[in-house]
């Protein structure tokens, strides 16, 4: 129990906040200034529309060869002391899980049956983890199994027949989405990690920090999976690849004598959407939050401004998110005469309040104080690029 609580003690130091900021808008008093001025060059920058993704046709470049992986992170030996559900090796220095006859006859009785259901299945628990990734972050809208079905079935289309990303894109285009995201499961690998392990990847990764944090680990063993995607992003209207990015994530599933179907298809489509998390700083720039400001305050005392935005929880907002801000400008091409928009990303940031409502969010503005002053009513904001994976995401929890 001690070295649990400094545990938690310890990453509630590493890692927490402040948390969301608590204010009342009708304490604060509406600004009379000038709003900003949008010249017609800029306008198209408003634009709110959402883009419409299909997550589809994610390959399997690789066999999941369950026996061998087991295996390979078992004793033979019969002495052994059970934990939770597992049988751990009590012989010292030994890695890994020790079973009985039980175990390792239930085990030849099942692990084929499980290899081939995990391998039929392996692609769409991927794909699965990538949807679940993309809905949460927001800003853009995922075409569900049943529409994109519905789009096949009305045009005679085979899911079978996506295998190329010609094919991918006369798909996109018969369902009427802007992004085909897609890809393929490169690696996918199951093993034992002992507690061991898991100290000396702490100690490796944090130093004194993580041999402090070793020490309330007992509950952080078990099996892992690891799987390895590489995962792009086609524009259907150009058929050009946006985005690639190969990303690997981590899940912990447990410490049973050996992993069943249900934990090995949830642990493969978690570990996915946490390699998804590793490529969300890019993602959010691309399925990104766009809105405007549609009022300002001040508190009464003049030391804070909060500003109410058109984004709220509808349209994936969330209270840990942060906001930019943009002004415009109208820049004329001195040979040509030809008119641009010029973007000016303004020095202060939108930090989120606990007054976001379903289509709207109070945020409070943070910056010095000369660039808080610029900040204006109709001023174009969009969310800031989104982190990636933690630490302790990263290790699979």
């Amino acid at each position: 129990m001690k070295k649990t609580l400094l545990l938690l003690l310890l990453i509630a130091s590493l890692y927490g906040c402040a948390g969301v900021a608590k204010i009342d808008p009708t304490a604060f008093i509406p600004d009379t200034g000038p709003k900003e001025t949008i010249p017609p060059v800029c306008k198209s920058a408003y634009e709110l529309a959402i883009p419409k993704v299909a997550v589809v046709n994610f390959t399997n470049n690789t066999t999941f060869e369950y026996a061998k992986m087991v295996q390979a992170s078992i004793q033979g030996s019969s002495q052994r002391t059970a934990v939770g559900g597992a049988a751990v090796a009590v012989v010292p220095g030994a890695a890994g899980i020790v079973w009985g006859q039980k175990e390792q006859a239930q085990f030849q009785a099942d692990s084929q049956r499980i290899e081939r259901e995990v391998n039929a299945k392996l692609s769409e628990s991927v794909e699965d983890g990538v949807i679940n990734e993309l809905v949460n972050m927001g800003g853009s809208k995922v075409f569900t199994r049943n529409e994109m079905q519905k789009v096949l079935e009305e045009h005679k289309f085979q899911a079978s027949g996506l295998v190329d990303e010609k094919s991918l894109i006369q798909f996109g285009k018969l369902a009427g989405v802007k992004f085909i995201v897609t890809g393929s499961v490169n690696n996918v690998n199951l093993k034992w990690v002992s507690l061991e392990e898991t100290k000396r990847g702490l100690q490796k990764h944090l130093g004194l920090v993580g041999s402090i944090a070793a020490a309330g680990m007992e509950q952080q063993e078990g099996w892992n999976i690891d799987t390895d995607i590489a995962l792009r992003i086609i524009d259907v209207e150009t058929g050009e690849i946006v985005f690639s990015k190969s990303v690997t994530g981590k899940h912990i599933i447990g410490k049973t004598p050996y992993p069943n179907y249900d934990a090995l298809i949830g642990g493969i489509k978690k570990a996915a959407q946490k390699a998804i998390a590793d490529a969300r700083p890019e993602l959010s720039r691309w399925f990104t939050l766009r809105g405007y400001i549609l009022q300002t305050r001040t508190s009464p005392d003049g030391k804070q401004r909060a500003a109410l935005v058109n984004l709220g929880y509808k349209h994936g907002l969330k209270e840990d998110m942060q906001l930019i801000v943009y002004t415009f400008q109208e820049i004329e091409d001195p040979f040509s005469g030809k008119k641009s928009c010029d973007k000016v990303k303004l020095p202060v940031t939108l930090k989120a309040t606990n007054q976001i409502q379903e289509e709207s969010g109070w945020f409070i503005v943070d910056g010095d104080e000369q660039s808080i002053k610029r900040v204006k009513t109709g001023q174009l904001v969009e969310r800031a690029q989104l982190k990636g994976a933690g630490f302790f995401e990263k290790l699979g929890h």
